[in-house]
C-alpha cells in the first residue's frame, strides 16, 4: 500500500492558509501539517495568483474566456440585437465573442486570422445560455419584420 494522499484535505487547507497569509513558508508548512510540499505549492499558487474576477477553470487545462458577468453582457447584447430586428447567427456570435475579448484585452484561444471564436466555444456558449438557442437554431430562416417599427427605430439613430 502506498502513502499517496495520506494527508487530509483539512490539513491541506490549513497549510495553504498559513502559506498564503505569510505565516509560514512552503517547507515549514509541509513539515508541520505532514503534506507534500509540491502539492502545497501548487494549491497555494492557485489561490495566491488568481484574481477575484478571474474566470474559473472548467475541466483540465481549459479555462473559460469570459467571467459570468461578461458572459451575461454578451447574452444581453445578443438579445438586444435580436429585439431590434437583427438576426444573430452562430457566426455572428463567434465574431462578437472575438471582438469582445479583444476590446477587453482578455487572454483568449480564439483564431486571430479568422477573427472568430471556435465552433466548440459557440456550441458550449449556447448550451450555457439556452435562451439564445431557439434563435440560433433558426439562423437561416427569415422572420417577418414590422417595417413601421423598424423605420421608427432607425430614425432614432439618425
Amino acid at each position: 500500500m502506498s502513502g499517496r494522499q495520506s494527508w487530509s484535505e483539512e490539513d491541506m487547507a490549513k497549510a495553504v492558509a498559513a502559506v498564503v497569509s505569510g505565516k509560514m513558508g512552503y517547507k515549514l508548512a509541509a513539515r508541520t501539517f505532514h503534506i507534500p510540499r509540491s502539492t502545497l505549492q501548487r494549491r497555494a499558487s492557485k489561490i495566491r495568483y488568481q484574481l477575484p474576477d478571474d474566470p474559473k477553470p472548467l475541466m483540465g487545462h481549459y479555462r473559460r474566456v469570459f467571467t459570468d458577468n461578461q458572459e451575461k453582457d454578451l447574452v444581453g447584447y445578443i438579445k438586444s440585437m435580436e429585439k431590434y430586428f437583427m438576426g444573430v447567427s452562430r457566426r455572428d456570435i463567434r465574431e462578437l465573442a472575438f471582438q469582445y475579448a479583444e476590446d477587453n484585452n482578455l487572454n483568449h484561444p480564439f483564431d486571430v486570422n479568422s477573427r472568430m471564436a471556435g465552433e466548440d466555444w459557440v456550441r458550449n456558449f449556447l448550451k450555457r445560455n439556452p435562451e439564445l438557442l431557439n434563435k440560433s437554431e433558426k439562423e437561416y430562416e427569415l422572420e417577418p419584420v414590422n417595417f413601421d417599427q423598424f423605420y421608427h427605430f432607425m430614425c432614432q439613430f439618425s
